[in-house]
C-alpha cells in the first residue's frame, strides 16, 4: 500500500494560493502607483499649462502698460523741469520785487551820509546790504527806519567796523568811515 500524503499537497496549494494572492496584491499596488503617477502627471501638466497662460496674460498686460509707464517717466521728467523753472521764476520775481519797490523803500529811509556799496539777494528772499556811513548814529537811525517801514520781517545789523581813510583832496589822515552789513529778510 501506498501512503498518500494529502497534507503536503494542501500546504503546497496553500502556499501557491498565498503566492498568487501576493502577486495579485503586488500587481494591484503597481497598477495603483502607475495610476496615481499618471494622475499626478496630468495635474502637473494642467497646472503648468494654466501657469503659461497666466504668464502670457501678464506679459500682454505689461505690453499694454508700457506706454503708460513711458508717459509717467516723461511726465516726471517734465515735472522736474517745471520745479526747476518755478524756482527760477520765484528768484526772478523776488529780484524784480527787490529792484523796484524794495529799493524805493530803502532809499526813502536812508540818511544822507549813509551809502550802499553792495548788495546780494538769496533765493530765500534775504537781502544782504553792505555800506558806508560817516557816523554810527546814522547807521543806527537807518536800521531803526528799516525796521519801521514794514517791508522786512527781520532787520539784522550783523557788522559795524570803522576805518580811517586818507582824504585825497586835502592829503589829511583821520577821516573816519564806518563800514556796516545789514541782513534784511523780505516779508512774503
Amino acid at each position: 500500500m501506498k501512503d498518500i500524503n494529502l497534507i503536503l499537497k494542501t500546504q503546497q496549494q496553500k502556499r501557491e494560493r498565498q503566492n498568487s494572492g501576493m502577486s495579485r496584491k503586488f500587481g494591484i499596488a503597481i497598477i495603483a502607483v502607475l495610476v496615481l503617477g499618471l494622475f499626478g502627471y496630468g495635474i502637473l501638466t494642467f497646472l503648468h499649462t494654466r501657469l503659461e497662460k497666466k504668464e502670457l496674460a501678464i506679459e500682454q498686460k505689461i505690453a499694454e502698460a508700457a506706454p503708460v509707464i513711458e508717459l509717467k517717466k516723461k511726465s516726471s521728467a517734465k515735472q522736474e523741469k517745471i520745479n526747476k523753472l518755478s524756482g527760477m521764476v520765484d528768484l526772478v520775481a523776488s529780484q524784480s520785487k527787490i529792484n523796484t519797490r524794495i529799493f524805493e523803500g530803502i532809499s526813502s529811509v536812508m540818511p544822507e551820509n549813509v551809502f550802499i556799496v553792495n548788495y546780494a539777494i538769496s533765493q530765500t528772499g534775504e537781502l544782504n546790504m553792505m555800506g558806508k556811513a560817516k557816523d554810527v548814529d546814522s547807521i543806527a537811525f537807518f536800521v531803526h527806519e528799516l525796521k519801521g517801514n514794514g517791508l522786512f520781517s527781520d532787520v539784522y545789523l550783523s557788522n559795524v567796523s570803522n576805518s580811517t581813510n586818507k582824504n585825497a583832496q586835502t592829503n589829511q589822515l583821520g577821516v573816519t568811515e564806518f563800514n556796516f552789513s545789514i541782513l534784511l529778510t523780505l516779508k512774503k
